[in-house]
Parts: C-alpha cells; structure tokens; sequence
C-alpha cells in the first residue's frame, strides 16, 4: 500500500490519525472455544507487521487499530463480519458504515474488533494521515 514515503519517529511525536507500521498481535476468540492466534502469527511465530491508524496518543504509548486489504477487492470478503470493519474507499458500503475518504487508489478497512497499545520507543510514520473526524468516527465504531 502506498501511504508515501517513511520516516522512523519516536512514539511520543506521533498524533492521531498518523499512519504507522507497527507490529500487530492478531487474537479472535472463537464463539465457544479458546483464544485463537491468526495463522500467519503461528507460522511465523512472530507478531505480524501491519499499517495502522493512531487513535489516541497516551502519556507512554499510543492506541492503534490496524488496515486490511483483501486481495485489491472493493468488496469485503462474505466470511467476515461486516460490524468488525470501517471501509476507506474505494471500498462499498455493504453494512451500517459509511465509507471513510481514500487514503490511497486501494480498498481498505480499518478492524474494528479491538484497539492496541503500543509501547515501542520508534516507528516508521508515514506523510499520509487520516482526518480527524474519521478517526473518531473509527474510534466511536470500535467493538473493544
């Protein structure tokens, strides 16, 4: 995805709606089982580095949500729930949630499913951002 260029920055210089590469711990539980790791974590055996939004900017860290594309789709995939997922055009509407401005030619969704805090002393930061009512309207839409 192309977001611009990066440039590594300490956390404490990050604002909301900064985009960022940070790396993600993916957990879903499964309706009446265990917690359950993505299975690119498992293969790795690694977190899994993902482009994310900066929600909130705290005292020692930052709260993110991270970006999924599927496959250069404008459509989310029929498997997954559609309350979990904000678009960003070009993606449609195919639920309750209005699409947010593009941030590049390519759809994309925002997870919705949980916030993440970060506590890492630097990470590369984009030139693209996302305006501030989107980040709000992302961070009213979360589920956790």
């Amino acid at each position: 995805m192309d977001f611009g260029p990066s440039t590594t920055v300490a956390l404490s210089t990050l604002a909301e709606g900064d985009i960022i590469r940070a790396p993600h711990h993916h957990r879903h539980r499964r309706p009446g089982g265990p917690d359950v790791q993505n299975r690119n974590y498992k293969r790795k055996g690694k977190p899994i580095t993902r482009f994310c939004i900066v929600l909130k900017q705290n005292s020692t860290s930052v709260t993110v949500t991270y970006l999924a594309t599927f496959d250069k789709s404008t459509t989310l995939p029929t498997t997954l729930k559609q309350q979990y997922w904000y678009p960003i055009q070009p993606a449609t509407q195919e639920g309750s949630y209005v699409p947010l401005p593009a941030l590049n030619q390519r759809a994309q969704w925002a997870c919705l499913r949980k916030k993440q805090e970060l506590h890492l002393s630097a990470v590369p930061k984009f030139t693209t951002t996302v305006v501030a009512d989107s980040v709000t309207k992302i961070r009213n839409a979360m589920k956790a």
